[in-house]
């Protein structure tokens, strides 16, 4: 299968059909380059919306998957429902990724939850925030027991380092 079998994005009932059948047939795994090219894609909120939902179940998510994850959580451009939905995705995309992260990954997660944090956000934005900070900081600092007691006195600084409290 093409790493990217998904076309024309304009032309999203396709893909969406695709999407749905890729699903079905455990095979998104194949194709994350063009899972991230539609999360990229800011022509159609309807297949972005659907693409989150679908990429939860990665089981090995990639780094651009990732990344456009992050991006859309971040983008206060994008509407809330949306990025609540990007934090769910993370949330399940941190647990599934095999590999570590690497430093520039590292630093836009938290650089994204820094920015985002720093700032009153709604509701229920501020709780899937806080809930993917919390579930980074399992994630970057280890999951034995000792390392997360020590990981509930930690938190991110204005410029998005991790620092005790």
């Amino acid at each position: 299968m093409k790493a990217d079998p998904f076309g024309n994005l304009i032309d999203w009932g396709p893909v969406m059909q695709l999407i749905e059948e890729l699903t079905e047939a455990g095979r998104l795994d194949e194709c994350q380059p063009g899972l991230a090219r539609i999360l990229g894609f800011k022509g159609n909120w309807r297949l972005r919306e659907e693409t989150l939902k679908r990429v939860q179940l990665l089981h090995n998510p990639s780094e651009q998957v990732i990344r456009q994850v992050i991006k859309i959580m971040g983008d206060n451009n994008t509407y809330f429902e949306m990025r609540i939905l990007a934090c769910a995705s993370l949330g399940a995309l941190l647990v599934r990724r095999m590999h570590p992260f690497s430093p520039p990954l590292q630093a836009l997660l938290r650089k994204t939850l820094a920015t985002q944090l720093a700032v009153p956000q709604p509701g229920s934005f501020q709780e899937a925030l806080v809930t993917v900070e919390e579930k980074a900081r399992l994630y970057l600092f280890g999951t034995d027991a000792d390392q997360r007691r020590h990981v509930e006195f930690r938190s991110l600084d204005s410029v998005g380092n991790w620092s005790v409290t």
